[in-house]
C-alpha cells in the first residue's frame, strides 16, 4: 500500500483552507485543488510499503509519540512550487523546532527500515492545489495567521475510491 506519516488537521483548520482555496480559484487560479478532508501536513513520504513495512512503522509512531509532546503550529502564508507552467500551491508555516525534531526523528527511525527512501530536505507545508495555473503567473495573498495544536500523528494510505484520491488513517499515536 502506498503511505506516508502526516499530522492530520483539525476541522476549523480545513475550513479555513477550504476557504482559501475557494478565493485563490474565484481568482482564477485553476488546477486540481485538494478535497477538504483530504487537507494536511506530510512528515514523511514512504511510498509502498508491504505488511511487514506497515507494522515496522506503526512501531515507529508509538516510539516517536512516545518522546514527543505536543505543540502548536501557525500557517503564515500561500505560496506555491513551480513544476514547469504548471504549480504546486501550499499553505506554509511558520518554523517550528518541534515540527524539525519530530521530522528528524521520524526520518531517523524510517531511515533504518527503508534504507533507500527518499531524503531530500524537508519544506514543511499542506498542498492547496497541484498542476495548477495562475494568471499572469502571480499568486496574490495576503498573509495568514492560523494556529492549530498538533497532539499526534498519523500513518495514513492514499488509494483511490471511485476514482476519488482518498487518504485513509491507517494508525494514530498521541504525542505523550
Amino acid at each position: 500500500m502506498r503511505c506516508f506519516i502526516a499530522i492530520e488537521l483539525d476541522n476549523e483548520t480545513r475550513s479555513l483552507l477550504s476557504e482559501i482555496q475557494k478565493k485563490l480559484a474565484d481568482s482564477g487560479i485553476k488546477g486540481n485543488f485538494t478535497r477538504t478532508e483530504n487537507l494536511h501536513l506530510t512528515i514523511k513520504f514512504l511510498g509502498e510499503i508491504d505488511s511487514a513495512g506497515f507494522i515496522s512503522v506503526k512501531n515507529i509512531l508509538k516510539k516517536v509519540s512516545s518522546e514527543q509532546k505536543s505543540f502548536v503550529l501557525t500557517l503564515d502564508k500561500i505560496g506555491k512550487f513551480d513544476r514547469g507552467n504548471k504549480k504546486i500551491i501550499w499553505a506554509g508555516l511558520y518554523r517550528s523546532r518541534e515540527l524539525e525534531d519530530l521530522y528528524y526523528a521520524v526520518n531517523a527511525e524510517v531511515m533504518k527500515i527503508l534504507p533507500n527512501g527518499d531524503e531530500k530536505r524537508y519544506t514543511p507545508h499542506i498542498t492547496l492545489a497541484r498542476e495548477a495555473t495562475l494568471p499572469a503567473d502571480t499568486l496574490n495573498y495576503d498573509e495568514i495567521r492560523h494556529s492549530f495544536r498538533v497532539s499526534g500523528i498519523s500513518l495514513m494510505e492514499s488509494t483511490r475510491q471511485d476514482g476519488k484520491l482518498v487518504y485513509l488513517r491507517k494508525a494514530y499515536e498521541s504525542f505523550s
